[in-house]
């Protein structure tokens, strides 16, 4: 994680430290992390998101924001279901790494529990980090895994192509990210897809441990900046987060 102070931002777009507070106050800004009343600073990937996001394409010769997103990165294919939202690096490294998990497994198509794995691997995410403020590790996030998961009939080779479990969780992140007033999609948001998709293995490894929508947003908005709704329209949104199990201790 590369950190920069409001003087780096500042210097990086071209404006005064004047201006960027003026972004922070109107809220049209890269999420940040607050580590005290008077240290704030960014993520340089999520500020490289939020530029992106900046993006205007003329209409004429120019070429759409979804068709962008689709290219940049590589050989990173987002979901179809995308939208307009762009990823964040660590976001499109935690799919890349879905499929690979799930090619490894012999399987054909990457679901939510090749997802998780991946969110859990991939270096400095934050995705992984709020799952391990609320206690899960990835060694028994895989073994849970390997207990619960049905080994394919017939070992597939080549890339694996994203399920519908996938499809859905990514939707559900776009959802999230705009409730939270964020113009990216990153590990967070599908972090919280996966809790509210409520499909595949994935969920029911994260249900089983204890972890649930209403925890994982209010982690999320301890680490970055959200704009929260209402505990009621959380609730009603994801009745099962008053449902499911407390952890246990350690």
């Amino acid at each position: 994680m590369r950190l920069m102070s409001i003087k780096d931002l500042a210097i990086s777009l071209g404006v005064s430290k004047r201006t960027v507070y003026k972004y922070l106050s109107d809220g049209d800004c890269p999420p940040y992390m607050k580590l005290s009343t008077k240290n704030i600073c960014f993520d340089r990937a999520d500020v490289d998101a939020w530029l992106e996001s900046k993006k205007v394409y003329p209409e004429r010769g120019g070429e759409s924001m979804s068709d962008s997103n689709a290219r940049s990165g590589g050989a990173v294919a987002l979901p179809a279901d995308s939208g307009s939202l762009p990823w964040t690096p660590r976001a499109k490294a935690v799919l890349k790494a879905a499929r690979r998990q799930a090619r490894e497994d012999g399987f054909a198509q990457a679901g939510a529990e090749h997802l998780l794995l991946a969110m859990l691997s991939v270096n400095q995410c934050l995705g992984a980090v709020i799952l391990e403020h609320l206690g899960v590790s990835a060694e028994e996030c895989r073994r849970r895994y390997e207990q619960l998961r049905r080994p394919p009939e017939e070992r597939v080779r080549g890339r694996a192509a994203l399920s519908d479990d996938i499809d859905k969780v990514t939707q559900c992140a776009r959802e999230q990210a705009a409730r939270w007033g964020h113009s990216y999609i990153g590990a967070e948001h599908l972090l919280a897809g996966l809790l509210m998709a409520q499909r595949g293995v994935g969920f029911h490894i994260l249900a089983d441990l204890g972890v649930t929508l209403d925890r994982v947003r209010e982690e999320t908005a301890k680490l970055i900046v959200c704009h929260q709704a209402s505990s009621e329209q959380s609730k009603a949104e994801s009745p099962s987060t008053t449902t499911r199990k407390e952890p246990t201790d350690g």
